[in-house]
């Protein structure tokens, strides 16, 4: 029972390191993750849709080469890396998520007065955009980009906003699945690819759609307001490293059972240990991929980003 226990757990180890690894691997490749895809759609970066088309083509690739051989593996709920830190650790849960949240403003408060924000944006786009709220459109809509920390604040509301009213986590990459999935109307489809058929229909999947095209939207009138659209092919990758790192990056996701909002951000929020080990392959992986990549290339995958 013990050896099944370590089998079980190494399987589900698996799948979160690889698909993170492969996370990774494609935010270097398309310089984008499957939300920031949405936003740099909205901000007319065009390589950005042949990001999406990648993302959808790995989507299916995995829903029907892949899913149906994962979804025969048994995992145990009392697995390791299914459970939260709050469970393994001698304190309460209250007390953990609130030392946890801690550590982290923390940690971005730590790295405001190391790395200033402003320090780290594009020059091109402050002397195109605006960046003075006196001169913006609508004041702090106007501006070419936000504080991170209020971004920040944003998503965790919209978090809570998820979590209270739709009984769902936030996710991005759900979104390309829930696309992909529309095709399983047509009859024979659906019977080929079985797996996506839970996802054409209800409404947390059309939420899931809904968000995409929100961040699009919101993205287009962020940098209208602002005077920095569109940014034009002259930002971003070219079409088969956008294709190709789009492939990865949802093939990965789904591997992984989410990606940097699903696991990054949902998942750590809930303190999961699987969430944990995710993020830190999505990270370590492109990490070493890029260093590796720029000791053999001088010429950098992508620009302006």
């Amino acid at each position: 029972m013990v050896i099944l226990n370590i089998i079980v757990v190494e399987a589900v180890l698996l799948h979160y390191l690889f698909g993170g690894t492969l996370i990774g691997l494609g935010m270097v490749v398309c310089g984008s993750c499957p939300g920031t895809v949405f936003v740099q759609v909205g901000s007319g970066i065009v390589y950005s849709l042949f990001t999406c088309l990648g993302g959808i083509l790995g989507t299916y690739f995995y829903y029907a080469f892949v899913h149906e051989r994962i979804s025969q593996e048994k995992f145990l709920p009392s697995s390791l890396v299914l459970r939260r830190l709050c469970d393994v650790l001698p304190i309460p849960s209250t007390v953990c998520h609130v030392i946890f949240g801690l550590i982290f403003l923390g940690i971005a408060i730590g790295l405001e007065f190391a790395v200033p924000w402003k320090s780290d944006l594009n020059p091109d786009l402050l002397s195109k955009g605006t960046v003075n709220p006196d001169d913006a459109t609508g004041h702090f809509l106007g501006l070419a980009a936000w504080p991170p920390s209020a971004c920040g604040a944003g998503v965790g509301l919209l978090q809570l906003f998820f979590m209270y009213f739709l009984e769902k986590s936030l996710g991005a990459s759900s979104a390309f699945t829930v696309f992909a999935a529309q095709v399983c109307r047509i009859k024979i489809i659906g019977q080929a690819i079985p797996s996506l058929n839970s996802f054409t229909y209800g409404l947390k999947n059309y939420v899931a759609l809904l968000f995409a095209l929100g961040a699009i939207g919101g993205s287009a009138i962020s940098a209208g307001l602002s005077k920095t659209i569109p940014l034009g092919p002259e930002n971003g990758t070219n079409i088969l490293n956008s294709i190709l790192g789009g492939f990865i990056l949802l093939l990965g996701a789904r591997c992984a059972g989410g990606c940097t909002s699903g696991q990054g951000i949902s998942g750590t929020t809930h303190l999961l240990i699987g969430s944990f080990i995710t993020t830190a392959s999505i990270f370590g992986g492109g990490i070493i991929f890029a260093f590796s990549y720029s000791l053999s290339n001088s010429e950098w995958l992508f620009q302006n980003l």
